[in-house]
């Protein structure tokens, strides 16, 4: 038998082009006379996740993801949310706020704990970071 030769592989000419990332990442303090807490929001296509730490190191306290619900004939908008890790603390409470007003999923990891004083600070800290910035949301 006849040996054959390999056939020769040629390399792709076809041309790559780099595209910006679709992701938007956005890092910012929230304070109340001192420091309450720093929020990082990463904006992905369809969908965001919001890191709210403490000042201590990171640590991963509650997770909990919220999805906005279809619209119905003139109802206002709604979300739905779930705990993922933890209990039902400040992240379900803000990811059903969130989807409900950005109309996307939104997944809030929290690394810190907040009481019934500094919860409502950390909300006003993002309502205001959202409409004075809300390409990043």
């Amino acid at each position: 038998m006849e040996a054959k030769a390999a056939p020769r592989i040629k390399t792709s000419q076809r041309r790559i082009q780099y595209k910006s990332s679709a992701w938007c990442v956005h890092e910012f303090e929230v304070w109340s006379g001192e420091l309450v807490c720093r929020v990082a929001a990463l904006r992905m296509k369809d969908s965001l996740l919001l890191w709210i730490g403490g000042n201590a190191k990171p640590a991963l306290v509650e997770v909990a993801a919220g999805v906005p619900m279809p619209p119905s004939n003139g109802s206002a908008r709604a979300g739905l949310a779930t705990a993922l890790i933890s209990g039902d603390g400040v992240a379900v409470t803000l990811a059903r706020r969130l989807s409900a007003t950005l109309v996307r999923p939104v997944y809030v990891c929290c690394g810190a704990t907040f009481d019934r004083f500094t919860a409502p600070l950390v909300e006003r800290g993002l309502i205001a970071e959202i409409k004075s910035r809300p390409e990043c949301f």
